[in-house]
């Protein structure tokens, strides 16, 4: 039997018993503790050391780095691999080779017990992901619906508390703003837009229209800005200062489409949108749904939709915590008078 083979019997035996057999606990155990706590460096010796200990030290070290890759890639079928895999065959493995070497293997969420592995919290926290009996839905939330409440009419003052410094200047110089400031609406903006569940607590959603800053798509989606150049080049980002004030013609209010950026970089959030913002999306149901299944770079709690007719709006959506959304909303929507 290949060790392929041995994943899926694994599999299947992990699936017909729903826990972790009582024959596999210590087994289970030692291969979690190698994940979580890598093996101690050797240290120096007045004679030289046996190579059996060399080899030992190293085959741990490598197996763990495998180990470690399938439950970053192939989480389904993490625990059937670490008891049907010891780091002695791990040494056929190339880490560079986990993907192409587990494609044939059936992932999916098992069902399990909390056998035996208590003896810190990275075990447990393994063992929770691990524990789900059913896989949770992608959380959804209900605010583009009669069944939701819509905000539309923000004080520009108040927004300066929840927007960094150059998302602020993206708002102020976006097409739609510079209209509403020809229009004498200096202290108000429908600009910044939120909407609410009416009937529950799921997310709350943020829109913000900040026109085309291609520095900001590139921080937040490079692979796909990169993608999009490449098809459309960079005609539609150069668009002249005259352009932003004017009206749009009729051909372009009917025009709906647009260009859907999704899947932002985490690492880009903070600094574009600032500690509120940032605050906010980390409380949200759908980025903890993505940390419990392993999204950990990127996330869809923030798309980006760019106009095709010119000259481009941008327009930002943001999924954000209920709580949150409900302080940001008491400050952006509570008029005096």
């Amino acid at each position: 039997m290949n060790m392929i083979e041995r994943i899926h019997e694994m599999f299947e035996q992990l699936s017909r018993v729903k826990s972790v057999p009582n024959d596999y606990v210590s087994l289970v155990e030692e291969r979690l503790t190698l994940i979580c706590r890598p093996p101690d460096r050797l240290k120096r010796m007045e004679r030289a050391r046996p190579k059996k200990e060399y080899n030992l030290h190293d085959r741990l070290k490598r197996a763990r780095r495998i180990y470690l890759e399938v439950l970053e890639v192939f989480p389904g079928i993490f625990l059937p691999f670490i008891m049907a895999v010891s780091p002695n065959s791990c040494r056929s493995w190339k880490t560079s080779d986990v993907r192409k070497n587990l494609q044939s293997c059936k992932s999916a969420a098992l069902s399990g017990e909390r056998v035996g592995v208590y003896q810190t919290t990275t075990f447990k926290n393994i063992l929770d992901l691990l524990s789900t009996s059913v896989p949770l839905p992608k959380p959804k939330t209900n605010t583009e619906s009669d069944g939701a409440w819509f905000y539309s009419t923000a004080d520009v003052t108040r927004a300066r508390h929840f927007l960094s410094k150059d998302l602020y200047e993206a708002f102020e110089n976006s097409p739609r703003r510079t209209r509403e400031k020809e229009n004498q609406l200096l202290t108000s903006t429908q600009c910044i837009r939120m909407s609410f569940p009416r009937y529950d607590h799921q997310d709350a959603t943020v829109q913000l229209d900040i026109g085309f800053h291609d520095s900001i798509v590139k921080a937040l989606f490079p692979t796909a800005w990169e993608r999009f150049l490449t098809v459309h080049g960079t005609e539609m980002t150069n668009v002249e200062s005259s352009q932003l004030a004017r009206e749009p013609s009729i051909a372009e209010i009917y025009d709906n489409a647009c260009f859907t950026f999704r899947g932002a970089s985490m690492s880009s959030i903070p600094i574009i949108f600032g500690s509120s913002l940032s605050q906010g999306i980390e409380e949200s149901q759908l980025r903890a749904w993505e940390i419990k299944n392993f999204v950990l770079r990127t996330t869809d709690c923030i798309s980006l939709d760019l106009t095709r007719s010119r000259p481009c709006e941008a327009t930002v959506t943001l999924r954000v915590g209920w709580s949150h959304g409900i302080f940001m909303a008491t400050k952006l929507y509570a008029f005096d008078g």
